[in-house]
């Protein structure tokens, strides 16, 4: 993931943080060698090449934040409000943090 990264990332910094390999939609693809050229609108539950795996591993108590997408609002999308980016409260491996969608998390879950 690291050699990807670096490989394919604007500055060629070699020295990337283990959290700064796939903080974000964009870099998460370079780190997993995903193309738009081989996997646009792949089908994540019958693909051969791409699918999402359960891990039996996780907790079921998991701090989940929900939020709308970033950086997509100019494109005038009705989508755009839509809840569909989510990550673990707390993690600093995510781009950008929506503080406000954290507050109404920790009011709803008294945390």
């Amino acid at each position: 993931m690291r050699k990807l990264r670096c490989a394919r990332s604007a500055s060629g910094k070699s020295s990337l943080k283990d959290n700064q390999l796939c903080n974000g939609p964009s870099k998460l693809c370079l780190a997993l060698s995903i193309s738009k050229d081989f996997h646009n609108k792949e089908d994540l539950v019958t693909s051969d090449s791409i699918w999402i795996e359960k891990d039996n591993n996780v907790s079921k108590n998991l701090d989940i934040v929900v939020t709308k997408r970033i950086g997509i609002d100019s494109y005038g999308y009705e989508w755009a409000s839509k809840p569909f980016r989510f990550y673990l409260l707390g993690s600093n491996s995510i781009s950008i943090r929506d503080r406000n969608a954290e507050q109404e998390y920790a009011l709803k879950s008294n945390k």
